[in-house]
């Protein structure tokens, strides 16, 4: 079974990152996760990417496990740009874990 990923993205206004690459890394890295719009119903956690530091990505509501992406950073720490598409994996993963639970 696929773990549903809804994904939010910020304006992209100034981005150190660019969102829509991030999500094609984590497809490669996550062949058995499924990347749709925040939008949809279904989806078990959110993962909001924020392009810069200003982290302006509205928030919706959502009673699921939520990720927040903000420039280089994953739930506020700090990575490499090279490092940002496996933590973001990793926190997905650690997500996953609490929604079995």
């Amino acid at each position: 079974m696929k773990t549903i990923i809804g994904v939010k993205f910020c304006g992209h206004c100034n981005p150190l990152i660019e969102g829509p690459e991030v999500i094609e890394n984590l497809k490669k890295l996550g062949p058995d996760l499924e990347f749709l719009s925040w939008e949809e119903q279904q989806k078990d956690i959110l993962l909001i990417i924020s392009g810069c530091t200003a982290d302006c990505a509205t928030r919706p509501q959502f009673k699921g496990p939520v990720i927040n992406v903000s420039g280089s950073s994953v739930e506020r720490i700090q990575y490499s740009l090279s490092e940002l598409p496996s933590q973001i994996l990793r926190t997905i993963r650690e997500k996953e874990a609490v929604c079995l639970d």
